[in-house]
């Protein structure tokens, strides 16, 4: 059965340090990050959800046709493929939203789809390394709600920082 689908600077901080420890100046090392204005989150937002959206509809192809046990072309090596990939993909969004420095209500459902996102990519991974169909089928049992649980953590995600429900 195929997935639904829907959706450090260290350098500077040495840096300050060695200049503390030679006697440098007693001035502030480094300045207080400006605040990202809610346009600038939501822009980021929206950047990090297009791209997993336009990465997933892509994969999802692949996966429906390879993965679905009752599919003429069901092709193991090509459905492990397709499960890597979404896994991939996942976490480059996961990333991307630990970049946005939200607050509030917006960092609690950010924390809670991390957390759904973070089993997902645990059963995705396993899925991708499955010996057969049939594991990769059971796996996906267990992936579908997670799914629709990460889906609704995003829609409060998006609600929290002014964004609309995607059409």
């Amino acid at each position: 059965m195929p997935f639904p689908h829907t959706r450090l600077t260290i350098l500077p901080g040495a840096a300050a340090a060695l200049l503390a420890a030679c006697g440098g100046s007693s001035s502030p090392s480094s300045p207080t990050p400006t605040p990202l204005t809610p346009a600038q989150i939501q822009a980021r937002y929206t950047a990090a959800a297009l791209h997993y959206n336009q990465g997933e509809a892509r994969i999802a192809t692949t996966e429906n046709a390879s993965c679905d046990p009752t599919s003429a072309t069901v092709a193991l090596a090509a459905c492990q493929s397709a499960l890597s990939e979404q896994r991939q993909l996942t976490i480059a969004y996961d990333n991307a939203l630990r970049s946005i420095p939200f607050s509030g209500s917006a960092a609690t459902d950010t924390g809670h789809l991390l957390g759904d996102d973070a089993a997902i990519e645990k059963l995705l991974e396993q899925a991708a390394t499955a010996p057969a169909i049939a594991v990769i089928a059971t796996l996906q049992q267990q992936v579908i709600p997670l799914l629709a649980t990460a889906a609704s953590d995003a829609l409060a995600l998006r609600a929290a920082i002014g964004l609309p429900a995607p059409a």
